[in-house]
């Protein structure tokens, strides 16, 4: 652990699994304090593996301190109570990344109306709420850093690649407003797919973890991910604000030669090429 999150406090939404999971290892790696947020308590579908206290339990396993919290982001008093919970225990919040998310099957004009609702509901309010909840805290601190989770579908057109654009703009909008008050805020995508439980969810048993098309390209690792991760809870105004890169991008600009070099290496030549897209 080179400790460069030593006593941050971090709140990672969507943490029982997935994306999410990896962060909050890597920061507990880091040194951080790390709230595992997310919904699942109890693991109810094998396919989808994880809950908040399995997080925290991976957390402290790392090095880290948890504190797993239950928050639905749909809902603005869970999402206070989860930020009163951090005050309470922590006392400070220096870093919050908004994961969470939901995927409804269909098409732009296939999908039921209630499923269109409920998507940007947790995709977008969900974020809005949980920025809104941790700015008193951060703007007494005169410090912070906020990391919105993107993807690569904000490129295309689906429904939810377009509640993806959004949290891009309200991230662009809210680093401008914000840098006053010392609060870095940007926004992060994955290069492409890395193999997560929600990834796999519904991949027939033939497929193993890893499977990918021939006319796809290779998945790469969730190492580089979480550095980029890392990389991005350092940062303030004055040194990185307002961005909306991949996570190669963000280390090709963010890390050290070396640590480019290391990434490179354990890469498929689809991350490498990203750096510099």
């Amino acid at each position: 652990m080179s400790g460069r999150l030593q006593g941050k406090v971090a709140i990672i939404t969507g943490a029982s699994r997935g994306l999410g999971e990896y962060c909050a290892v890597g920061y507990a790696r880091e040194g951080a304090k790390v709230v595992t947020a997310a919904r699942t308590e109890v693991e109810s579908d094998p396919r989808l593996p994880g809950t908040i206290y399995h997080a925290a339990k991976l957390v402290e396993e790392a090095g880290g301190e948890a504190l797993p919290v239950v928050c639905n982001v749909a809902d603005m008093d869970s999402v206070e109570a989860m930020v009163a919970k951090t005050l309470d225990h922590w006392g400070r919040i220096d870093i919050l990344m908004t994961n969470a998310a939901v995927q409804p099957q269909g098409l732009i004009s296939t999908i039921k109306v209630k499923s269109w609702e409920l998507e940007f509901n947790i995709n977008v309010h969900g974020p809005f709420r949980c920025v809104r909840a941790v700015l008193p805290a951060m703007q007494v601190q005169k410090s912070g850093n906020i990391i919105n989770i993107s993807s690569v579908a904000a490129f295309g057109g689906s429904h939810y690649g377009a509640t993806k654009r959004a949290i891009e703009a309200m991230t662009i909008g809210l680093a401008r407003e914000l840098k006053d008050d010392g609060i870095a805020v940007n926004a992060l995508r994955p290069v492409g797919g890395i193999d997560t439980p929600g990834l796999l969810f519904g991949r027939p048993a033939s497929r193993p973890a890893g499977f990918v098309a021939a006319d796809r390209p290779a998945r790469p690792k969730p190492d580089s991910y979480v550095e980029a991760a890392v990389l991005l809870a350092l940062q303030t105004p004055d040194t990185f604000t307002g961005q909306v890169y991949n996570d190669a991008q963000l280390i090709e600009r963010l890390a050290s030669d070396a640590d480019k070099r290391k990434y490179r290496e354990m890469n498929p030549e689809n991350w490498v090429n990203a750096m510099t897209a």
